[in-house]
C-alpha cells in the first residue's frame, strides 16, 4: 500500500479531538521539540526517537517515552525497521518523519510496502514525489512540467559542464543535496570555480542569481491539500541564508503559489519553500524542502495546530500574525554581527531581541533547557566516537544524499 493510500485508510479513525499516540523521528532537532510540544499540548501522547540516549526533545515534559534506534543515513533499513517495530509495539497512529529521514523511510517503504500496519498514519508522499521536490535540479524540472516559471538552471556534473555553461549572469552554485545553504557559490560568468569536487551521485547546480525579498513558508499537507502553514522572511540569518529568527507575515500570492502547487502535485507531508520576490519580474522559489522547516516553530498551542496533522480542520491554521520567534545563542552569537553589517543599530538589535520568544526555554517546559548541555555533551560524544564533525553529528546523521539503499 502506498503512502498515500495508508494516509487516506487511517484517516478515518484519527481525530485530533481525542487523544492519539505519536512518534516524532530525530529528537535531537528543535523542530521536533516544537513538534512534541505542540502536539503534547494538545493532549496527545507524543513519542520521539533518536539514535542518541540524550537528545533534547527527551526532557519535555509533552514527551511519555524516548525509543533509541539506529542511524537512518548510515543504517536505513535498520533504523526503518526499528521505527515500525516502536510503532506498532506502542500503537502508534500517526508518525511524524521530521528531517531527511522522511526521503529515507519513503524509499524503504517503496522496497518494503507492507512494513507499518494500516492503522498508522504516515506524514510523506511516495518516494518518487519526495525524492523529485528534495532534489534541487529536477525540483526545478518537476516545475517545468507543470508549467511553472523559473529561473534559468542547468546540472553540472564536471569541470568541463561548467566551463560549458552560456550564463551570461551571476548565478548560484550548490549541490543537488545540500541542506542548510551549505556551500553555495555566487559566480560571476568570468570568474568560474577551478577547485570543485565532483560527485556523481551529488552533482550540481547551476542557478540564475536573482535580487528580491526573501520569504521561507513551512506547510502541513494530506492529499494536495493544505492544512497549516506559516510564512516568515529571512531577516536575521547566518551568511543571509541559514535563519535565526523567525516572524510570521502574509503574502496572499505566496499563499496562493503553494495552495495551487500541492494540489497540482497532490502532495502530502510537511513541506517548505525558499522563495523570491522581485518587484520587477515577480515570484520564484529557489528550492524545496519536503519535510519541517523551522517556520513550525512559529506555532503556539493555542493555535491547535495539532488539528492539521490529523487533517481535521477546515480553515487553513496560520501563526498569528507579528508572532516572533528566535534561536536564542545563535542570534547571541551571529545576529548583531549580521545587524551590523546592514547598518542597523545595536539598539535596534537588542530591541528585536527582547520582542522575540526564545524557542527551546519556555516556563511550563523547562526541562529542554536544563538538558542542553547534557544533550551536547551527547553530540560531542557522538562525534568522537564515529570520528566525523559536530555538525555531522548533530544534524546530518539522517542527512539523505541521494544515495540508493544497501541489498
Amino acid at each position: 500500500m502506498s503512502a498515500s493510500d495508508r494516509a487516506s485508510a487511517a484517516a478515518s479513525a484519527l481525530s485530533a479531538e481525542s487523544p492519539k499516540r505519536v512518534l516524532v523521528t530525530f529528537g535531537r532537532s528543535f523542530l521536533s521539540l516544537s513538534i512534541a510540544r505542540l502536539l503534547g499540548s494538545a493532549g496527545h501522547e507524543v513519542h520521539v526517537a533518536d539514535a542518541v540516549p540524550f537528545a533534547v526533545s527527551r526532557f519535555s515534559n509533552r514527551v511519555v517515552k524516548m525509543h533509541r534506534t539506529p542511524r537512518p543515513k548510515y543504517e536505513p533499513l535498520e533504523w526503518a525497521f526499528a521505527i515500525a517495530g516502536i510503532v506498532r509495539a506502542q500503537k502508534i497512529d500517526l508518525l511524524v518523519t521530521v528531517h531527511e529521514e522522511t526521503d529515507i523511510l519513503a524509499q524503504v517503504i517503496m522496497r518494503y510496502p507492507d512494513l507499518f500496519p494500516d492503522s498508522c498514519r504516515l506524514l510523506l508522499s511516495d518516494f518518487e514525489l519526495e525524492h523529485a521536490m528534495h532534489n534541487k535540479y529536477e525540483y526545478q524540472r518537476l516545475l517545468d512540467s507543470i508549467g511553472v516559471p523559473t529561473l534559468r538552471y542547468a546540472l553540472v556534473r564536471s569541470q568541463d559542464d561548467l566551463d560549458a555553461l552560456d550564463f551570461d549572469f551571476t548565478f548560484a552554485l550548490k549541490q543537488v543535496f545540500s541542506r542548510g545553504a551549505q556551500d553555495i557559490h555566487k559566480v560571476r560568468p568570468d570568474d568560474k570555480p577551478r577547485d570543485l569536487s565532483f560527485n556523481p551521485a551529488n552533482p550540481w547546480i547551476a542557478q540564475e542569481w536573482l535580487s528580491g525579498d526573501k520569504y521561507c513558508s513551512y506547510s502541513i499537507c494530506y492529499d494536495g491539500k493544505v492544512y497549516a502553514d506559516a510564512l516568515y522572511p529571512v531577516h536575521y540569518a547566518i551568511d543571509g541564508h541559514s535563519c535565526l529568527s523567525y516572524e510570521q507575515v502574509e503574502h496572499e500570492g505566496i499563499a496562493e503559489w503553494i495552495r495551487q502547487r500541492v494540489k497540482e502535485l497532490n502532495f502530502t507531508g510537511q513541506v517548505g519553500f525558499d522563495f523570491i520576490d522581485n518587484p520587477e519580474r515577480g515570484l520564484f522559489t529557489i528550492e524545496c524542502n519536503p519535510r519541517a522547516t523551522s517556520g513550525v516553530m512559529l506555532f503556539e498551542p493555542e493555535d491547535r495546530v495539532d488539528r492539521a496533522f490529523f487533517a481535521e480542520n477546515d480553515e487553513v491554521i496560520r501563526p498569528r500574525p507579528g508572532v516572533a520567534k528566535m534561536l536564542g545563542p545563535g542570534m547571541a552569537m551571529y545576529g548583531w554581527r549580521k545587524s551590523s553589517l546592514e547598518g542597523n543599530t545595536l539598539r535596534g538589535f537588542l530591541r528585536d531581541f527582547r520582542r522575540t520568544d526564545e524557542v527551546i526555554v519556555q516556563r511550563d517546559d523547562l526541562g529542554p533547557a536544563f538538558g542542553v548541555p547534557l544533550a551536547v555533551g551527547n553530540i560531542l560524544a557522538q562525534a568522537l566516537r564515529y570520528r566525523v564533525n559536530v555538525p555531522e553529528a548533530f544534524m546530518y546523521e539522517n542527512e539523505w544524499d541521494g544515495r540508493p539503499l544497501p541489498t
